[in-house]
């Protein structure tokens, strides 16, 4: 039984000892493939965590900080301009200024209000503030121009506009004591007949062309008619007193507006009903335009 027990106990223990031994090592082999897969998931999530956070922090420090503030918009003046023509005892500009405020700038004669100005300036370009900077002059200088609105109005729709432009004067619309008067007048695009008074600040009137010395005011289309020049041989005229703002107003007509000349100077209340009828009775074609300056003492 010894000699048969010892084989059962080698046959027996034998195998369990190396079955056992391969399932230690299988064991520890799976612990080890175990932990090494942990491992390689853990690192794998490490890092794909890492390249999330650096995936999520890229488009944070990748936002483009402006350098320069944005560019204000220009407004468009041109419907504000023309809403600006309506004020017809007016001489009224309009620009944008280097603080990008709408600036108006001018003269009335009429009761033409700043603030309405500005509240009409923001009506026109909503978003932009207006400075503006408007000189009264004398009432009575409003109505030689409402008798001229609508000669006004037809000469700013023409090809060629009757104009006025003055020589020597700051700005070309203020003129001391002592200067001479002395300005150019560019006919419009037809051979016309001119009507030249200049209204001053007490009230009276001088009839500048037709005058004493150039009794006629005829001119060819376009033509450029110079007045107050000295050594020309007609009338010149020297700034003085009273000063103030005056008017200087042009009329062009195919006909002379009188049959007979004015006076050299009259009160402007005697010469406007006169103008009224003769304006009345003008041709369609007739048109004018108009000057405001300002005189100071020397």
């Amino acid at each position: 039984m010894k000699h048969a027990y010892a084989p059962m106990t080698w046959r027996l223990t034998w195998p369990m000892t190396w079955r056992m031994r391969c399932s230690a090592a299988l064991l520890a082999a799976a612990i080890a493939g175990a932990m090494t897969a942990w491992t390689g998931h853990a690192d794998a999530a490490s890092a794909a965590s890492d390249a999330s956070a650096e995936s999520e922090a890229v488009p944070v420090q990748a936002i483009p900080t402006p350098d320069d503030p944005p560019v204000p918009t220009v407004p468009d003046l041109s419907a504000l301009r023309t809403a600006l023509a309506e004020f017809h005892c007016a001489e009224l500009e309009v620009a944008i200024g280097k603080d990008q405020r709408i600036a108006i700038s001018g003269l009335t004669a009429g009761d033409t209000d700043p603030d309405s100005l500005a509240l009409l300036a923001q009506d026109y370009a909503a978003g932009h503030r207006a400075a503006v900077d408007v000189e009264r002059a004398s009432p009575a200088l409003c109505e030689p121009l409402t008798l001229i609105s609508a000669h006004r109005t037809t000469n700013a729709g023409s090809a060629t506009p009757v104009s006025i432009r003055l020589k020597g004067g700051t700005g070309g619309v203020a003129l001391d004591g002592g200067q001479n008067l002395v300005f150019d007048v560019t006919a419009p695009d037809f051979p016309a007949h001119l009507q030249v008074d200049y209204f001053t600040s007490d009230g009276d009137v001088v009839h500048l062309l037709p005058n004493p010395l150039e009794i006629s005011g005829r001119v060819d289309a376009g033509a450029v008619r110079r007045l107050g020049e000295r050594g020309a041989g007609g009338r010149f005229w020297s700034i003085g007193p009273p000063y103030g703002h005056e008017l200087i107003v042009v009329i062009a007509s195919p006909t002379p507006l009188f049959a007979s000349p004015r006076p050299e100077a009259e009160p402007a209340a005697s010469y406007l009903p006169a103008l009224k009828q003769a304006l009345d009775a003008a041709a369609p074609t007739t048109v004018a335009t108009a000057r405001f300056l300002k005189t100071r003492a020397p």
